[in-house]
């Protein structure tokens, strides 16, 4: 279900006019910060210059470069909210993609024989958590999945149930090893136990002695010098095995806290030397796995790791993007170029500086406070002091800069390091409340709509008072300077003020809705916005009544809310059925946008730089985000 075509039908059968998608428009082009979340990585065994990267929203990339510059493939993985949790090529240089539908229990394995360009899907429906290739036979290709285990004899086009449909045990399976000397040999890693077959899945013996009950085993892995010898990660630690998985021991180098190793890689060129990647850094072994030592912050989660020829290696973690060692593990840099996929949630543009600043969504540990010097500059993180929360809004106040989070509002003041917390008072109530969003005028006056009121202060954000606080949650705020209309979306519904904010006026509701994004059209203030949970609302007459949607606007979840200088277009995102629409004519009539260049149409996050009006700005889940040209 295209989210265009939804609108363009809705807009043809219903109202009778036409809905498509402006022509006249650049396509979208990404536009960073760089880094996100890593899920897989798979090297080109004929050329160990090119790796894949698979992101967990179905974004995937290419690098030629081993992993030093990376590019998003397009089409290339064509569906979206797909988990791209393993990847591998073969010796005839097909890329194999096995994913998971992060909404359901779907899934399956994709084919590609142009570089990743584009797929064929086979293994339909099934949710695909391992897969390999057997190094002895290319042609021969082992999934395994929520269901249990599936083996293809012709690279991945067709499949065959090789556990018994309905077992207990054999079925979420989360790692997959095949014997390099006899592709009928093959370790299963299952959320409970792992279990061998030596006949291609006739049958299967379990193979837990000397494991921790109960453990989920992450990945198995054959060791280069002797395939009898096997690595093994779990949930309970590391464990290794010197006779065919006949008995295993845990690895005691490894301190408990940090046991839970999600990669686990062999050196290429030292036998001795191995990665493991966990929820608590990446360690590094020099002595055949008898003691490890970590070589990154304990605060990095890596999900992925690649072994590349002349001593580098790749880390895939969480929020950081891909981080690169080309000493054997001991140093580690970022190698995030081209790569781009952090969540936006908010948008600001700070006029004095010059500068573009962009809150991170999903991310307590990498994420917080962006900022590039124009939307085709590189971006840098602002300060530290956000770690652990997430960043829901942004404001500018002369030389601070306001970022309100799911735990308190914060501050950052120019040539400083460290943002600071920011009381809002007793009338807050929780001490650290909601700060849903974030609203500034004449470098001074700042209003923060949080989840216990709406808070002012006069003074840059030194001070606070509340006139909101009994009215509940104030989920959105935009504020005008004095004698223009300033609008705050409360509890008890939408409140209105003439004065920046000191005194408001209840003008009603639009009944059980949320209020996600509010907006006043520049020289037009009679014109309020109302970006909601169950459509678009627009007044024309300073609140006193509401219309919902518009020709060619559907009714749904709209969290984006962008007006260009003077009203001259306004566009609106739909972040549940998808889609970025626009309006030419002050909210009365609009139209898709094109999506070409966007990973994903569902878009949380709009905005427009007034020394750039031409330019719209896309945060979204997947792709980080995008930059269209408009006109």
């Amino acid at each position: 279900m295209k989210p265009s075509v939804r609108g363009a039908i809705l807009a043809f059968l219903l109202l009778g006019v036409p809905a498509a998608a402006s022509q006249t428009d650049s396509a979208w082009i990404s536009v960073g910060p760089r880094g996100g979340d890593v899920r897989s990585f798979a090297v080109d065994p004929n050329n160990p210059a090119r790796v894949y990267l698979g992101t967990a929203g179905g974004a995937l990339y290419r690098s030629d470069t081993a992993g030093h510059t990376w590019r998003r493939l397009s089409p290339g993985f064509p569906r979206r909210n797909q988990n791209l949790d393993e990847l591998v090529v073969s010796p005839l240089g097909t890329l194999l993609v096995g994913f998971w539908d992060v909404r359901a229990r779907g899934g399956g394995v994709a084919t590609s024989t142009d570089l990743g360009e584009t797929f064929t899907f086979a293994l339909e429906g099934e949710s695909v958590r391992a897969l390999r290739i057997a190094p002895s036979d290319p042609r021969v290709v082992v999934a395994g999945s929520l269901n249990g285990v599936f083996a293809s004899d012709d690279g991945g086009t067709t499949w065959r149930r090789i556990t018994p449909l309905g077992h207990d045990e054999l079925r979420n399976v989360e790692s997959v090893a095949i014997d390099p000397r006899d592709p009928l040999i093959i370790y299963v890693g299952t959320w409970h136990l792992p279990w061998k077959t030596i006949n291609g899945g006739v049958t299967w013996n379990p193979i837990p002695r000397g494991m921790i009950d109960d453990s989920d085993v992450f990945t198995l892995t054959l060791d280069g010098r002797d395939p009898d010898r096997i690595h093994a990660t779990a949930c309970s630690g590391i464990y290794g095995s010197p006779d065919g998985a006949g008995r295993w021991s845990r690895v005691r180098g490894m301190p408990f806290g940090s046991r839970r190793a999600r990669a686990f890689a062999q050196d290429l060129e030292r036998p001795r030397t191995f990665y493991a990647g966990t929820t608590e850094g990446l360690w590094l072994s020099t002595d055949d796995t008898a003691s490890f030592r970590p070589v990154t912050a304990l605060d990095v989660v890596v999900n992925a790791l690649a072994t590349l020829p002349g001593g580098a290696v790749l880390a895939g973690t969480d929020g950081a993007g891909v981080l690169r060692s080309e000493d054997h593990g001991r140093t580690w840099v970022p190698s995030n170029q081209g790569f781009s996929e952090r969540f936006i949630s908010r948008l600001v543009f700070d006029p004095a500086s010059a500068r573009v600043l962009a809150g991170v969504w999903g991310d307590r540990i990498h994420g917080g406070v962006f900022a590039a010097a124009g939307t085709s500059a590189d971006w840098g993180r602002l300060g530290s002091g956000l770690k652990g929360r997430e960043v829901l809004s942004l404001a500018v106040a002369g030389a601070r800069i306001f970022a309100g989070t799911d735990r308190g509002l914060f501050a950052l003041d120019a040539e400083e390091s460290v943002w600071f917390p920011i009381t809002l008072g007793a009338a807050a109530g929780s001490a650290q409340p909601r700060i849903n969003d974030l609203s500034s005028v004449r470098g001074r006056i700042v209003l923060a709509a949080t989840s216990s009121g709406l808070f002012r202060s006069e003074d840059g954000g030194r001070g606070w008072s509340s006139d909101l606080e009994s009215r509940g949650e104030v989920t959105a705020v935009v504020l005008a300077e004095e004698g223009e209309t300033s609008v705050a979306a409360t509890g008890r519904g939408i409140e209105i003020s003439h004065d920046e904010g000191r005194t408001w006026t209840g003008i009603g509701t639009f009944g059980p809705t949320r209020v996600n994004a509010l907006g006043v059209v520049p020289g037009e203030s009679h014109l309020i916005l109302a970006a909601t949970t169950q459509g678009l609302y627009r007044s024309a007459n300073r609140g006193a009544t509401w219309s919902r949607g518009g020709r060619g606007l559907p009714d749904s979840d709209y969290t984006g809310l962008a007006v260009a200088p003077g009203g001259a277009a306004i566009f609106v995102s739909d972040f549940i059925w998808g889609g970025i629409y626009r309006s030419d004519d002050l909210g009365h009539s609009w139209r898709p946008v094109r999506e070409d260049g966007l990973v994903t149409d569902q878009v949380w996050s709009l905005g427009i730089d007034p020394a750039a009006p031409h330019d719209l700005l896309a945060g979204s889940p997947v792709g980080g985000l995008h930059l269209l040209s408009w006109r």
